[in-house]
């Protein structure tokens, strides 16, 4: 039974199907991570920020994959519909955090003691977590459907049925208690003439600990009969880090730590003492090392991810918005479509902001089209008219989608991408000594020296910092580039004039993909959310395919912030700067 166990334990993944191996797919750029806003989206998927970094593993991580990608959303589909199951790897967390802190290797400095102390702690957390798996799997209703939960439903069951675990389990509260039982030790002082101590020796290892005893049993002869000392109660010296000796006159710099036992004769003695009391529990221990915890340690990060991918989608289905498994479609299609998109870090941002609140109404969902009938889109519209927003929702599906997420949507078929590209705004590096636009240009040759036909490039008011005449003629450019790779981009801008040509641009550019024109509108009834400081203002649109409009509602945005010629006039009435009998 032991070398099925450790067969096991060399295939068992929940992120990788049996036979695959971990591989290092491209990751993310920190621009992509930062202008996708995606440490905001890992903070609200993981609350506890020492578990984030076993997200930011697998979500920043491009999987290509689609047969490992099916394999975790199976995972995630049975977690989902199996709560039991769900509720059982999120008990189980900090006993697998706990674990982690024993390990086998033998470090300078340790003794046998230590070795022994550990194993045995590491075999208790052991028998905790597998049982705990146990009775989890053996209360499920039905059969698990997922390939990688039936594996680790099959591991459990080893471990649970092994002659060797079953004598553990019978064998462990004895070693413990024995290991407990060692809690004081009687030690013998020798004086000198003067009353000096100058030697001392063990006398004597106890089951009780000593205490320290009042004034009034010191007075009364009781102390040393009820295990108190006759004095203060004395605790290791204090040593400071840079100096490996007691300090005794003036302070020496360091922060301060309690001395190490091992460094003061008398502990050391006792430790030795301890040592031989344990060596009958060190070799009983030693007829499990098959009973490795190995395989729990490296599911750790896995199961954390699992557990707050059921936490995300639990939440945002709360929120009244949808949540869908993708199909992924092979790479070759070159496809993003999805029903009912949203941002999901601005759900989330949104749901801090008014907790319990149904979203359903408030944040407009859209259509997602990049494939073989728009796999380029030039989007145009307003100021604060959720251009950034959709764009942003877009990449961050994209990326859920590749780590073997749910993502925002009713439904969804999406292929994976090699990489993600993006070019936003940013602040002027002066040592760069090549001015804004210089730099703007410098980061578009950076992507186009990495793109492929399946890559995702966001492009988020590109070519701004220059003047109009100039920012259509090589925006034109950039657009005829990317058609002819054949990738698919999304092109956030104001140049209507732009999004006004994409007829011609596929006429007279090759390439298979398509140039469409979409514009964030206005919703029917939504013109009224003017408190665009509580963050009202960006979900009030809708991405649609269409014509650019030629205009970007410069009017309704400067009403919503009160800087409408009506509204300033009446404002400098009010004030008294402009007299009653001006007029507009």
């Amino acid at each position: 039974m032991a070398l099925g166990i450790e067969k096991s334990k060399q295939s068992l993944s929940l992120l990788w199907p049996t036979g695959e191996q971990a591989r290092s797919d491209r990751r993310l750029s920190n621009e992509a991570i930062r202008d996708l806003a995606l440490e905001t989206l890992v903070a609200g998927m993981c609350p506890y920020s020492p578990h984030r970094d076993s997200i930011r593993t697998v979500l920043y991580q491009l999987c290509q994959d689609s047969a490992v990608l099916a394999y975790r959303q199976a995972i995630l589909n049975d977690l989902l519909h199996r709560p039991i199951l769900t509720e059982a790897l999120k008990s189980m967390l900090p006993l697998l955090d706990e674990l982690m802190l024993f390990t086998h290797p033998h470090f300078a400095g340790e003794t046998s003691l230590h070795e022994v102390i550990q194993r045995a702690g590491e075999l208790q957390l052991l028998v905790d977590c597998v049982h705990h798996l146990s009775e989890a799997f053996k209360a499920v209703d039905g059969d698990i459907d997922s390939p990688g939960l039936r594996a680790l439903q099959s591991y459990i069951d080893q471990f649970i049925t092994d002659k060797d675990f079953q004598q553990i389990i019978k064998a462990l509260p004895e070693i413990l208690s024995d290991l407990r039982a060692c809690t004081s030790i009687t030690v013998g002082v020798n004086l000198d003439e003067h009353l000096h101590p100058e030697e001392a020796v063990l006398l004597s290892v106890n089951s009780e600990r000593f205490t320290e005893s009042s004034l009034l049993d010191r007075l009364l002869g009781k102390s040393a009969a009820g295990g108190k000392g006759i004095a203060s109660l004395h605790s290791l010296p204090m040593l400071t880090e840079s100096s490996t000796m007691i300090t005794g006159g003036l302070p020496i710099s360091g922060p301060t730590r309690q001395a190490e036992p091992m460094m003061v004769p008398l502990f050391r003695d006792l430790s030795r003492v301890l040592e031989k009391t344990t060596k009958l529990i060190a070799r009983e221990l030693k007829r499990y090392v098959h009973l490795n915890s190995q395989i729990l340690k490296d599911l750790r990060p896995e199961i954390v991810f699992y557990v707050q991918a059921v936490e995300l989608a639990r939440k945002v289905e709360s929120l009244g918005l949808p949540l869908c498994l993708p199909e992924i479609a092979p790479s070759g299609e070159r496809i993003c479509e999805i029903e009912d998109n949203y941002n999901v870090q601005l759900a989330l941002h949104l749901s801090n902001q008014k907790p319990g609140k149904n979203l359903a109404g408030q944040v407009v969902t859209n259509k997602v089209i990049l494939g073989s009938h728009g796999r380029i889109v030039i989007l145009t519209g307003p100021n604060q008219g959720g251009k950034t927003t959709y764009m942003q929702a877009v990449g961050q599906a994209q990326v859920m989608a590749q780590a073997g997420l749910f993502v925002p949507g009713r439904c969804a078929r999406i292929s994976p991408v090699e990489g993600i590209y993006t070019h936003y705004p940013v602040e002027e590096r002066l040592e760069l000594g090549t001015g804004r636009f210089g730099d703007e240009a410098r980061r578009i040759r950076a992507i186009f020296e990495q793109v492929t036909r399946y890559s995702l490039v966001l492009l988020n008011e590109s070519l701004s910092t220059t003047n109009m005449g100039e920012s259509l003629y090589l925006a034109q450019d950039i657009v005829r580039a990317l058609r002819q790779i054949g990738l698919r981009a999304i092109f956030t801008t104001h140049l209507h004039e732009l999004a006004a040509t994409v007829q011609d641009l596929n006429m007279n550019t090759t390439g298979d993909s398509q140039v469409v024109s979409m514009v964030a509108s206005y919703e029917e009834g939504q013109e009224e959310q003017t408190d665009v400081a509580a963050g009202d203002g960006p979900y009030s649109y809708r991405i649609v395919l269409s014509p650019p409009l030629g205009r970007s509602y410069a009017d309704r945005i400067a009403a919503r912030y009160g800087i409408s010629l009506e509204q300033l006039v009446a404002l400098l009435h009010q004030r008294k700067v402009l007299d009653e009998k001006t007029e507009l």
